[in-house]
């Protein structure tokens, strides 16, 4: 139940969150609204964790209303992210529906609880903001242990023995090559703590 109520007070804290930050004109625009076509993405701040080496990785996703289209928004005055040197990151092509986890920006251990990250989606006349913060209600610890009982997500490699990485910011595996048409082999590595969760 705990949980739960944490879980509910953090989506209407983003909701109002996202709400403030756009213009006034966008703001007639329901965010839970879907079709198969013609309506507009918002990115999502999922909340942040630390890194072995004292920085800090931010969270987004993205909610594209859409149940079928495939919106591409170039990276520019339309998908943007300031500070302009964490610009580029965020991803141009945003496929239907929510999406959970797509990028993430390192920011650097002294970046502050008052410091932001702010992406922005502009489609038409709606222009959608969602800044980020290390805010401690906004900590993801699931990284760290879920609970008490020391759960951590499983690490994946793309070769046997080779560096591996979880959560957002993942692992880069070498390049793949192929032709259109033609279906590409990847072959993922995983590993577990072999720690079992509630109710498992």
């Amino acid at each position: 139940m705990r949980s739960q109520r944490f879980f509910a007070i953090g989506a209407v804290a983003l909701i109002a969150g996202l709400w403030l930050q756009v213009p006034i004109a966008a703001q007639g625009v329901p965010l839970g609204l879907t079709s198969a076509s013609g309506q507009g993405v918002t990115p999502a701040y999922e909340g942040w964790y630390a890194n072995p080496d004292g920085t800090f990785t931010l969270s987004f996703g993205y909610f594209n209303r859409n149940t079928d289209q495939v919106l591409e928004i170039p990276l520019g005055e339309n998908n943007s992210i300031e500070p302009a040197e964490f610009d580029g990151m965020q991803p141009t092509r945003f496929e239907a529906r929510r999406h959970w986890g797509v990028f993430g920006i390192v920011v650097p251990a002294d970046f502050g609880q008052h410091a932001t990250v702010t992406w922005t989606i502009k489609m038409g006349s709606h222009e959608y903001s969602i800044p980020a913060a290390l805010k401690t209600d906004w900590k993801i610890d699931a990284l760290e242990g879920e609970g008490a009982n020391g759960n951590t997500p499983p690490r994946l490699s793309f070769v046997e023995g080779g560096p591996d990485g979880a959560a957002p910011l993942g692992i880069v595996g070498p390049a793949l090559h192929g032709s259109v048409g033609e279906p590409v082999e990847v072959t993922v590595w995983s590993k577990d703590d072999a720690v079992a969760g509630a109710g498992l």
